[in-house]
């Protein structure tokens, strides 16, 4: 016996007139509502392809490969809410306001089907019986899930007033704009039903409709009647509204941010490519007037789409380390200031004579008020975490815009901080940013090791690419030593270049300075082909990351000295993934006790961009008599970068010391 069978009626009889008091489905408002959908999507689609025209302003860029994994990245972050649920009130909070909407969009796309299509052209209704009841209840009870979220996002808007939220007029136009839609909606339920005599089937079907109803008992039909009139009226206008802004300004993110997710960096979604950053094509350097990015126009058109996807909901803000401390860095206001400044001077670039002589407010600024849209004291705090890029949910790139800027500044205008000027004279004179001399670079290596450079001993299990740091800095040498001697125990043959090593550039690339990089890249790429290379171990979580990411990008564009095209054939692993895996193995057996309570601190270059975070903890967790801890931020929330992983390296030099 079906649901509609237990009200003593036909199933035909258990659904509702739709356009109810308004005409009836051959009604005047029935070319109403064409009426105002078609202007809805007029206008839609008027605004998409301004922004559009805005966007393509910029220089161009390949976003359109692999359309299967991008349709897949849309799923993820737009339909799951993958990055948005982490956080637990305002994911519940935008999940409910968005499923409960996408439920609703459901719910009357259903109506379209019968009212335009089945119905009108095949005299054929479905929404009746069973099927309306579940349908009608759907519809009753996401309208509530709506509900909950519009209040939840107003009390946390209007009362608890997070830092990182700055309401604007438009933010409580778009809520009152969403409120006024669900309300209205129930609304004209609730007279409907009392309008019709409570049909008792509406008791499970719209219970919350019904509840609504009641007190509308009291009122007169005609007064109802009425009422329900221009509410029926002011619901639809809301509804269509809506549709048309769903690409302009807050309510716009609803429909660009899922072109950003699908336009996105499809590098992001694998561990082996995730945040590597674009390298300059050399032969770009034999041709370009200019370099990195000085005006708007000079970011691709995808970067000035993150723009107009920003919801401005201050996650990026949130998780900046730089902001944190109190540097000038906001991830958010910088992404806001280039699309203000694309907002004024593109239309304008669009239609000037003269597009060299255009003069609007510059892009980067001199660090004086109003001198221009985005200050260099901004760019120059940015850590490179990608903290902010992680935490984003519509997968914004913000770091790659501030490498850009800072790219121009130091290539373009040589305008840079002293201390980073030093830095990179010394990495061009000396290969290393300390200036020592590079003839040292091998020099804390101790004789007793058995050690031997790959000149003097090429056939080795792993070449250790030691860094600058690790080179000439005396805490660090220990480190080295320390790693050194557990490939022996393990017996692991290992190698290291010596004064045949240049800093891996990864600095200077994140500085501004891509030529330096290239040339560092070149010199140490070239060295690995020489000695046939295949087997890289390295301490450093930057050297690892630029070497593994960076060098394989620019090996497939660049030049070596002899002009022929470089090579890249080489596996590269840091020291906690091998350590990891023989102590996994047995090859390494940890006896010594360290009764002590240990925590680990993710270096950013080491788990936000590479994913490796279960192996540096089980290590730290076979260690006898230890107590492991979690940081309140670990894994990819972690929240400063550091250089070496001096926990867990430090524990494995007490390891040695005491055996």
């Amino acid at each position: 016996m079906s649901i509609a069978d237990s009200f003593g009626m036909a199933s035909t009889d258990v659904t509702r007139e739709f356009y109810f008091n308004v005409g009836g489905p051959h009604g005047f408002m029935r070319w109403g509502v064409y009426i105002f959908m078609f202007a809805a999507v007029f206008y839609l689609l008027y605004t998409i392809v301004k922004k559009v025209q805005l966007w393509r302003q910029g220089k161009p860029e390949l976003r359109t490969d692999f359309p299967e994994k991008r349709i897949l990245a849309v799923i993820k972050y737009a339909f799951l809410q993958a990055k948005v649920i982490r956080e637990k009130f305002a994911g519940i909070m935008h999940a409910s306001i968005f499923f409960g909407f996408v439920v609703l969009f459901i719910v009357t796309m259903i109506i379209v089907v019968q009212e335009d299509f089945t119905g009108l052209f095949f005299h054929y209704h479905f929404i009746h019986g069973d099927f309306y009841i579940i349908w009608s209840l759907f519809g009753d009870v996401f309208g509530v899930v709506v509900l909950i979220g519009l209040c939840m996002a107003i009390y946390r808007r209007y009362v608890l007033k997070p830092s990182r939220l700055d309401t604007k007029a438009i933010d409580t136009f778009a809520l009152v704009l969403i409120m006024l839609i669900i309300i209205g909606g129930f609304f004209n339920e609730a007279m409907r039903i009392a309008l019709t005599g409570f049909p008792v089937f509406e008791k499970i079907a719209s219970p919350f409709g019904y509840a609504l109803a009641l007190p509308f008992s009291f009122v007169s039909e005609s007064v109802l009647r009425t009422a329900h009139y221009i509410n029926w009226w002011v619901h639809m206008i809301a509804a269509f509204s809506f549709i048309g802004l769903i690409a302009s300004d807050k309510i716009g993110h609803i429909f660009i941010s899922f072109l950003n997710i699908y336009y996105g960096n499809l590098n992001n979604e694998s561990a082996k490519t995730k945040f590597v950053v674009p390298v300059i094509d050399p032969a770009v350097f034999e041709v370009a007037e200019s370099f990195g990015v000085s005006k708007v126009e000079e970011f691709t058109w995808k970067q000035l789409m993150d723009g107009d996807a920003c919801t401005r909901c201050g996650r990026c803000q949130d998780n900046c380390p730089a902001y944190l401390t109190e540097k000038p860095l906001s991830p958010k206001k910088m992404i806001n200031d280039v699309k203000d400044n694309m907002d004024i001077r593109i239309p304008q670039l669009m239609v000037a004579e003269d597009k060299a002589a255009l003069e609007t407010l510059p892009l980067v600024g001199d660090n004086t008020e109003g001198s221009g849209s985005v200050q260099p004291d901004e760019f120059w705090a940015c850590t490179n975490c990608a903290a902010c890029m992680q935490a984003c949910p519509v997968n914004i790139e913000h770091v790659p815009k501030m490498i850009d800027m800072r790219r121009y500044k130091v290539l373009m205008e040589g305008d840079m901080a002293p201390e980073l000027q030093t830095t990179l004279m010394n990495m061009e004179t000396n290969y290393n940013p300390y200036g020592f001399a590079f003839g040292e670079r091998g020099a804390w290596l101790p004789a007793e090791l058995g050690v031997k450079t790959i000149a003097e001993d090429p056939e080795v299990d792993y070449v250790y690419f030691v860094g600058c740091a690790a080179s000439y800095d005396k805490r660090n040498q220990k480190v080295a030593i320390a790693l050194l001697n557990i490939m022996k125990k393990a017996g692991l043959k290992v190698g290291i270049l010596g004064a045949e090593e240049a800093c891996c550039g990864d600095a200077a690339m994140r500085g501004g300075n891509e030529y330096l990089f290239h040339s560092l890249a070149t010199q140490n790429l070239e060295t690995f082909k020489s000695y046939g290379i295949k087997k890289i171990i390295t301490t450093c979580p930057h050297g690892y990351n630029v070497l593994k990411k960076e060098y394989a990008s620019f090996a497939k564009v660049g030049m070596g000295s002899d002009g022929n095209p470089l090579e890249y054939k080489i596996e590269v692993f840091h020291h906690t993934e091998v350590i990891s895996e023989l102590v996994k193995s047995g090859k390494i057996k940890l006896k010594e006790a360290l009764k002590e309570k240990i925590t680990y601190h993710d270096s950013c270059f080491l788990g936000r961009y590479n994913e490796i975070y279960d192996e540096p903890r089980s290590v730290l967790k076979a260690i006898p008599g230890t107590e492991y801890v979690e940081m309140s931020r670990n894994h990819d929330t972690s929240l400063l970068r550091i250089l070496q992983l001096l926990t867990l390296q430090n524990t494995f030099t007490i390891q040695w010391k005491n055996k």
